[in-house]
């Protein structure tokens, strides 16, 4: 009788968590737009890329964190050759490792890497060279090589959190509310189910109405600067090194035509020199920085918060670094 109520308990959560898929990674699924819950970009990214790889036949390639969102494929496709067929290959926190593991994966693939665009931001990208523990961020097994059972037991103790299920489960009954505002989703994500791309439609409205009513609600996030400072802290040393000069010899093996853009970033923070020489040695002209203090860091209605740009900013990047005389 005793071994019989957690028995019980077990096979609900077991059930009700394949039934739902709140986390939308046990089954595969055409269109990743419309949920409550933050779902793990890596995730979205990857399965979308694999459904849909050989139809398309993508040859061109976004890499880097959430920030790419700023980069539209259809933006970036009109400074591309026509033969140009874009796949945002994003992914949230994502660090120099991931980018790695992606570029690795797709030319262990052959598959045709004739463009890429790498975006850097100084306070994400050069964390420790593995995958990350918390569901959110785990890499697919496609992408890590990693085990799929360890990979589905963490969303599924992701699931089973108290917090969570009360959350989920008040949603599915009485809807959204703010109680749940660290747990779910107050703006469902659109994602474009061709090349990937992640839309904040609800904030872009938002913004578009009433900028100034948009930025007087949260004027709180966006503290106070006090102009541009230096990184002291040098970044790209070990792992990290290694793994960027990887990206750019598999660029390089493959006549990849690409550019790496360093993010301008609301803390108007400079990468630090020694870093800066790093990756103008491996990248060379290719390499763009807009980090510090700028155009793009000044006003804060280029920003949706203080860490994501809007992709007003991520097209006039392009129109600078494609230009004839950036």
């Amino acid at each position: 009788m005793f071994l019989a109520f957690p028995l019980v308990i077990v096979v609900l959560l077991v059930g009700s968590y394949l039934y739902f898929d709140p986390f939308k990674v046990v089954f595969h699924y055409s269109d990743y737009s419309g949920s409550i819950v933050g779902l793990n970009r890596e995730r979205v990214s990857t399965q979308t890329y694999l459904r849909n790889k050989d139809r398309y036949g993508y040859n061109a390639f976004i890499f880097g964190s959430s920030r790419t969102k700023a980069y539209r494929a259809a933006s970036w496709k009109k400074h591309l050759p026509s033969d140009a067929k874009p796949f945002l290959f994003d992914a949230s926190c994502e660090t120099t490792y991931g980018i790695y593991r992606k570029v690795r994966y797709l030319d262990s693939i052959q598959a045709p890497l004739k463009y890429a665009l790498v975006i850097l931001c100084r306070n994400a990208s050069f964390g420790p060279a593995r995958d990350f523990d918390q569901f959110i961020h785990k890499k697919d097994p496609v992408i890590s090589g990693g085990s799929n059972w360890d990979y589905q037991l963490t969303f599924f103790k992701a699931y089973a959190n108290f917090r969570f299920i009360t959350a989920f489960y008040s949603a599915q009954l009485n809807g959204y509310q703010s109680w749940m505002g660290s747990i779910l989703m107050p703006r469902p994500t659109t994602y474009d189910t061709i090349t990937n791309d992640q839309y904040s439609l609800a904030q872009e409205k938002e913004l578009r109405d009433n900028p100034d009513a948009y930025y007087k609600k949260h004027e709180a996030i966006f503290y106070k600067r006090n102009g541009e400072t230096t990184s002291p802290e040098v970044q790209i040393e070990g792992q990290n090194a290694f793994m960027l000069r990887e990206i750019a010899r598999i660029f390089e093996k493959n006549h990849t035509e690409y550019k790496v853009v360093l993010s301008p970033l609301y803390e108007q923070v400079k990468f630090n020199p020694k870093d800066i020489e790093f990756l103008q040695s491996v990248f060379g002209n290719r390499l763009y920085d807009f980090s510090g203090a700028n155009y793009f860091t000044a006003d804060i209605r280029h920003y949706y918060e203080n860490s994501h740009y809007r992709p007003m900013v991520g097209d006039s990047i392009m129109n600078i670094i494609y230009s004839t005389n950036p």
